[in-house]
């Protein structure tokens, strides 16, 4: 049981790892973005067309930046205490409720 507890803390590290990186692509996907709708934004002439897409850009901007996983403390993932069918995958052949 205990060595099915490390595999599972394991794979629980690995997948949120995985989770961080997917997020990471996702927010520079959408700073690449604002980066290009600023450029655009840039040759609109004043008035308020330019206005609400400058007010839209700021959000999304913002946006961006909060879903950046790399804009927060990075630190281990807190492990949940699994449950028995949580260890299942990692037992075999055993029962995880017992013999």
């Amino acid at each position: 049981m205990e060595k099915a507890r490390v595999q599972y803390a394991e794979t629980y590290r690995v997948r949120h790892f995985e989770a961080q990186e997917a997020a990471w692509r996702h927010a520079t996907r959408l700073t690449e973005y604002v980066t290009a709708a600023r450029t655009r934004i840039e040759t609109m002439p004043p008035g308020r067309t330019r206005t609400e897409a400058e007010a839209w850009i700021n959000w999304a901007e913002a946006t961006a930046e909060r879903l950046d996983p790399l804009n927060t403390p990075l630190r281990m993932p807190i492990i949940p205490e699994p449950q028995a069918n949580d260890l299942k995958p990692f037992l075999g052949h055993w029962n995880p409720y017992g013999p």
